[in-house]
């Protein structure tokens, strides 16, 4: 009997992976034990939704952020080189007012064009982490492999750190497409990587030294469901949400409080600026709020709260679930335009071939650049989007308006880049990508 780890820290690998044809080939193989890892105070809900006969569900205590976890997270943020992370240093320099750590971030950034500084680093990580953390679980099942879903997570780290101690196999995963060039060097390298698309595949081999031969592309698991028969009636979607099924529906997909302050300006705008004819499903991010201020919303508006909450106002603690998926699925589907920020939001609407309409303005704000949201647009996970063509950039509200109203009159616009976006960044849209990731891991444990 072989026995592999899966960690489920973030709140979204229970949609991605646990809910997903992921679990289910895994926990179908002879042969084949499976552990899964998660926060302990969700032991009880992931007992309830994952464990089986051959599936053990364990859970871990959250552990308080180190010195080490601080400095190492620091250092490799540091040395990699993307324009995300430069803005990234420029608004905490803004924050803290400390001009050494600064110039010491762009330093350390020359110096990550050095292969062997990045070796050198993950060398000194290793060699003084406390890999105790998780060295009872490796005791107590004597895994063969660990299947670490979120290679980027303070908790997966210690499980990469353990076995690579012990020399057992190691797969990570890059969880989602912004990763790379958003968090920084891998502080452990797992043996086999596990990519969405050859977009994360390039940028693993540029930023994080892996070898190509060691990199998987497995699809988006989570955009399985998407093939599945899951789209209910017309009048029965508009009965849950209480609009109206004669009018036009923009599902609004707010940033949340963690990124700016202005969320709530712009649903004022869509509701003054557009009349009777629209309404609006507004989707809050899973695992933040938005603060709605002077925003009242009025019967052409229905509010989405999507994840499990574990916790009164604990917005970063929710898990994210399959049910989740099918909701947005339908709000996609049932809607005719789609406003956000650039985020995964927009990939899911072009899906289902929805127009989208990235926002880059800050309400009725007048914000510098580093505290607005014009700086996501450099980001390079959005500008790698926004190259196919496949969406309208909103600089002003005029434009937020006359782009809502262009798309409405020609739905059509745009949907060949559309389809060049999906096959970019969604790669095989075959509702298989869940199977290949666990017919991967198999072959690598019982070979």
């Amino acid at each position: 009997m072989k026995t592999i780890f899966i960690t489920s820290f973030n709140p979204f690998i229970g949609r991605n992976i646990l809910s997903t044809e992921t679990l289910n080939r895994l926990a179908g193989t002879v042969g084949l034990k499976v552990i899964i890892f998660c926060p302990a105070y969700k032991l009880n809900y992931f007992k309830e939704n994952f464990a089986s006969d051959n599936v053990v569900i364990e859970g871990v205590a959250t552990e308080i952020t180190s010195k080490q976890d601080i400095i190492f997270s620091y250092i490799g943020r540091s040395l990699i080189s993307t324009k995300t992370l430069a803005v990234h240093r420029l608004e905490i320099f803004l924050r803290n007012k400390n001009i050494i750590t600064f110039f010491f971030s762009y330093f350390l950034a020359a110096l990550g064009r050095l292969d062997k500084i990045k070796s050198f680093v993950r060398w000194l990580d290793f060699a003084t982490i406390n890999k105790s953390k998780s060295s009872f679980y490796f005791d107590k099942y004597q895994p063969d492999l660990i299947f670490a879903t979120d290679v980027f997570h303070s908790a997966d780290i210690y499980f990469l750190a353990e076995a690579k101690k012990r020399d057992v196999m190691s797969v990570g995963m890059v969880r989602s497409w912004d990763n790379i060039t958003n968090k920084g060097l891998f502080r452990v390298k797992p043996d086999k990587l596990i990519v969405h698309n050859n977009i994360v595949r390039e940028e693993a081999v540029k930023y994080e030294d892996m070898d190509l031969e060691n990199i998987f592309v497995s699809g988006l698991p989570q955009f399985d469901i998407y093939l599945e028969d899951i789209i209910i009636p017309r009048d029965i979607f508009f009965k849950r949400i209480g609009l109206n099924p004669s009018r036009k529906i923009i599902l609004v997909a707010p940033h949340g409080r963690r990124f700016h302050k202005t969320d709530w300006e712009l649903l004022e705008i869509l509701k003054n600026k557009l009349d009777n004819n629209f309404q609006f499903i507004v989707r809050f991010p899973p695992n933040d709020t938005v603060e709605f201020n002077e925003f009242v919303p009025d019967k052409r508006f229905f509010i989405e709260r999507p994840g499990k909450e574990f916790g009164v106002n604990k917005f970063n603690e929710r898990e994210v679930q399959k049910t989740d998926a099918v909701t947005l699925a339908n709000n996609l589907f049932y809607s005719d335009v789609v406003v956000n920020y650039g985020s995964t939001v927009s990939m899911d609407a072009v899906v289902f071939d929805k127009p989208v309409i990235i926002v880059a303005f800050d309400g009725w704000e007048k914000l510098p650049y580093i505290k607005s949201v014009r700086r996501f647009l450099d980001y390079d996970h959005i500008k790698k989007l926004i190259c196919t063509g496949f969406c309208k950039i909103a600089h002003k509200e005029e434009d937020l308006v006359s782009h809502i109203h262009n798309y409405i009159n020609n739905p059509s616009c745009d949907g060949e880049n559309r389809k060049r976006l999906l096959h970019e960044q969604v790669w095989k849209f075959d509702g298989q990508s869940g199977q290949r990731i666990a017919e991967y891991v198999c072959q690598l444990v019982l070979s």
